[in-house]
């Protein structure tokens, strides 16, 4: 997870990863996107555990895709995680390990995370609230994040939920009309969620 510059963003309707130093230069607790009266009218994309990229434009709108094909551009595109939940709206505890394949030149985070010594892994440890079943987080790239491999493995509660594996690929123009859709990200799929460990009862 070592992703130079990471920075807090709060992210409106669209899932959230966090990033290390190199790759993420933003993080904030994301917000869920808002739901319909009921599961049944909502889309099926916010019954589904997915990563996301946002990517802002030169006009200052934001462009999301669900993708895990992070194209590194610096102070323009985030990365994140939308895990589907369920159940009422509620306070968590959250466990996000962001880990790279590279470390990041530059680590910025807050004091909910840890970065390890060679920059490749960053541990966030926070409160956060589930709300209409979704729970999210992102980061944001900066210069120095570092092309590669990036894993999300997410923990709720003190249970292993869900893993979200990333590529970030270099965008050597800088434009932000790349569509993340368009690159090649060897490992490309959306995300693996984790069953809840069964928990053992005496008879």
């Amino acid at each position: 997870m070592s992703l130079p510059l990471l920075r807090r963003l709060a992210v409106v309707t669209v899932l959230a990863c966090a990033g290390l130093s190199a790759a993420a230069n933003a993080q904030t607790p994301g917000k869920p996107a808002p739901a319909a009266d009921t599961p049944a009218e909502r889309p099926a994309s916010k019954l589904r555990s997915i990563p996301y990229v946002s990517i802002t434009g030169l006009d200052g709108k934001q462009r999301h895709f669900e993708t895990n094909a992070i194209p590194l551009l610096y102070n323009r595109a985030c990365f994140g995680w939308r895990m589907y939940l369920g159940g009422p709206n509620r306070t968590v505890s959250l466990m996000e390990v962001l880990t790279t394949s590279q470390p990041a030149e530059q680590v910025i985070a807050g004091p909910e995370t840890i970065v390890s010594g060679d920059k490749t892994q960053a541990t966030t440890r926070m409160t956060e609230i589930v709300q209409d079943g979704v729970l999210q987080r992102s980061w944001c790239i900066i210069p120095g994040d570092p092309p590669g491999t990036y894993t999300y493995d997410i923990t709720i509660d003190g249970e292993p939920r869900g893993q979200f594996v990333f590529c970030a690929i270099e965008v050597p123009d800088q434009n932000p009309n790349t569509d993340p859709r368009d690159l090649n990200c060897p490992n490309k799929f959306n995300a693996v969620e984790r069953a809840r460990p069964a928990s053992a009862k005496a008879g």
